[in-house]
C-alpha cells in the first residue's frame, strides 16, 4: 500500500506556465532525477441530459471520463459523489450512444502532458495542464516508483 500525491503548482512570479515547468524539470535533473518518458492524462466532463431530470428542480450530476497514457487500454469514469468505473477504451463509443442521458459539456476537455522522472525511490511527473489551446496550470505527481498507478 502506498500514497500518491498530485498537487497543483503555482506559476513562478513573472514566469509563464511553460517557463515554470522548465524550471521544475531542470531542478529535478540537477538533483539527479532520470527521465523515464512522457505521460498524458485527459478528462472530459459530461452532465446529466435535461430530458432525464424531473420537474421538481433536480440538479444534474456530473461524470468525468478520463484516459491515462499509462493505462492505454482503459478508460476511467468518475461519477460525481459516486462510484468510479474502469472500462476498456470503447467506453467513449458507449458515451456517444448515451447522449440522451449524458451530454458532453462543451469546451470542458482538460489535458495534462509532461515528463516522468525517477528520483531515488519516487516517480515524479511534472505536467502542463491545458484547456483547449491555453495553458491553465502545472500538475506534479509524486509516488513511490513501485506503486502501480491507478485512477480510481
Amino acid at each position: 500500500m502506498g500514497v500518491t500525491c498530485v498537487s497543483q503548482m503555482p506559476v513562478a512570479e513573472g514566469k509563464s506556465v511553460q517557463q515554470t515547468v522548465e524550471l521544475l524539470t531542470r531542478k529535478l535533473e540537477m538533483l539527479g532525477a532520470e527521465k523515464q518518458g512522457t505521460f498524458c492524462v485527459d478528462c472530459e466532463t459530461y452532465h446529466t441530459a435535461a430530458s432525464t431530470l424531473g420537474s421538481q428542480g433536480q440538479t444534474g450530476k456530473l461524470m468525468y471520463v478520463m484516459h491515462n497514457s499509462e493505462h492505454p487500454l482503459s478508460c476511467f469514469a468518475l461519477f460525481e459523489n459516486g462510484p468510479c468505473l474502469i472500462a476498456d477504451t470503447n467506453f467513449d463509443v458507449l458515451m456517444v450512444k448515451l447522449k440522451g442521458f449524458f451530454q458532453n459539456a462543451k469546451a470542458s476537455k482538460i489535458e495534462t502532458r509532461g515528463t516522468r522522472y525517477q528520483y531515488c525511490d519516487f516517480l515524479v511527473k511534472v505536467g502542463t495542464v491545458t484547456m483547449g489551446p491555453s495553458a491553465r496550470g502545472i500538475s506534479v505527481e509524486v509516488r513511490p516508483w513501485w506503486l502501480r498507478s491507478g485512477m480510481c
